[in-house]
């Protein structure tokens, strides 16, 4: 399979579904990283009078990190796998609110992968207001029941 045999939405790469699904397709796959954006919506959830409150953008950020995880796992011929957040060096944010039909263009740059699949991404999320920027920490174990016990019915 290649690249441009895949389908841009983010569904078919990461595991959320709605609501919590918050980025809507990827646009340019690169060397370490990729990026992908999003329109925000009244329907989204998190939503205040003011729009997306920027504090959702490590999320948002984080599910850009798993389409790259996901891209590079589907193009492989395997199912997208589970992905954890575990948190951010810095967050940096333009603005205090996403607004209602505002585009976000963000983008995710892989810094260091170890053979535990921890990794660190520099991300950013630009607007018309500016850049917001994170420093990102993520897992992705082999096996999720690790540190996920999944109790059998």
């Amino acid at each position: 399979m290649q690249l441009s045999d895949l389908p841009r939405n983010a569904d078919y790469f990461i595991p959320h579904r709605a609501p919590m699904l918050l980025v809507d397709e990827w646009v340019e796959m690169k060397d370490n990283g990729c990026v992908a954006k999003v329109k925000i919506h009244p329907d989204m959830p998190f939503i205040e009078d003011a729009g997306l409150p920027s504090w959702v953008g490590i999320e948002i950020m984080a599910q850009t990190i798993a389409i790259y995880a996901g891209i590079q796992q589907r193009l492989k011929g395997e199912q997208p796998k589970l992905g954890f957040l575990l948190g951010s060096k810095k967050f940096e944010m333009a603005q205090t609110h996403f607004a209602i039909d505002e585009e976000l263009m963000i983008e995710i740059k892989l810094q260091f992968l170890n053979r535990h699949q921890i990794g660190m991404f520099d991300c950013h999320i630009d607007t018309v207001q500016g850049r917001s920027e994170a420093t990102i920490l993520v897992a992705q174990p082999e096996d999720v029941s690790s540190v996920l016990p999944i109790k059998q019915c």
